[in-house]
């Protein structure tokens, strides 16, 4: 009995989650619903056969359109909602956000699910002064979670603060680890931040990384790299996979 107890065990151990999952990488893709000449048609981005999570800017000229899209081919939709430079917020110090900022937080933020439709969560377009503000996330966070969805901090901002309100809050959510393209957008800058991604993901269990719809260097990168890291031993999983409601 012994014997046959320690053989289950050990066959336990093996098959446990901790051994048998698979290190997790969450891409999220930026900016769609801007397009310039260069830009990868929306078509090829909703293409790629792996999981993706891609991020609607509200108020642009594609913004319907191209979240209608990414809906309809089975991708991750998510709003990426800009704070500044695009609002001209006050962002005072104290405890609470002004009256002005909550207006005009609440009004894009309204506008923009009613735009982006079938959006099952939202991160930060730039919102390097926002992001840092503690009165403005707590308020935010205590708005967002209201409608049952998880958050993607961009971390444009090392001193980001949205992160921690959001688990605050009760929010689901998601830090981004890095950016692939970096301060130089081609192949090579992508390669490299994806294999560093990867080996957070080793490492903790999980990562992110983002990059940006604009660049032909960056879907040619995840295009190559990605079945390779796949075939590595690595899972490729839409952001809201990761998302978690505490450290």
């Amino acid at each position: 009995m012994g014997l046959a107890l320690a053989a289950l065990a050990t066959a336990l151990f093996w098959i446990s989650p901790a051994w048998a999952q698979k290190p997790k990488i969450a891409v999220i893709i930026d900016d769609f619903g801007l397009d310039y000449r260069k830009t990868p048609p929306d078509q090829e981005w909703c293409s790629l056969p792996f999981p993706l999570t891609f991020a609607v800017m509200p108020r642009s000229p594609r913004t319907k359109k191209a979240a209608d899209m990414i809906k309809a081919s089975g991708k991750e939709l998510i709003i990426h909602f800009p704070f500044d430079p695009f609002l001209k917020l006050e962002l005072p110090k104290g405890e609470e956000p002004s009256k002005t900022d909550v207006q005009q937080v609440s009004t894009l933020l309204k506008e923009s699910f009613e735009t982006i439709l079938g959006a099952v969560g939202l991160n930060t377009h730039r919102s390097l002064k926002a992001t840092q503000n503690p009165a403005l996330m707590r308020w935010f966070m205590k708005e967002y979670k209201k409608r049952g969805l998880f958050f993607v901090d961009s971390a444009v901002s090392p001193k980001t603060v949205a992160y921690s309100e959001a688990l605050a809050a009760g929010v689901p959510a998601v830090k981004n680890s890095l950016f692939l393209e970096g301060a130089r957008p081609d192949k090579g800058s992508c390669r490299r931040a994806l294999r560093r991604t990867a080996k957070l993901a080793k490492r903790l269990g999980r990562a992110t990384a983002i990059g940006h719809h604009y660049h032909r260097s960056t879907y040619a990168c995840l295009k190559e790299e990605v079945p390779k890291l796949e075939q590595e031993g690595f899972e490729f999983v839409f952001a809201s996979q990761i998302a978690q409601s505490r450290e």
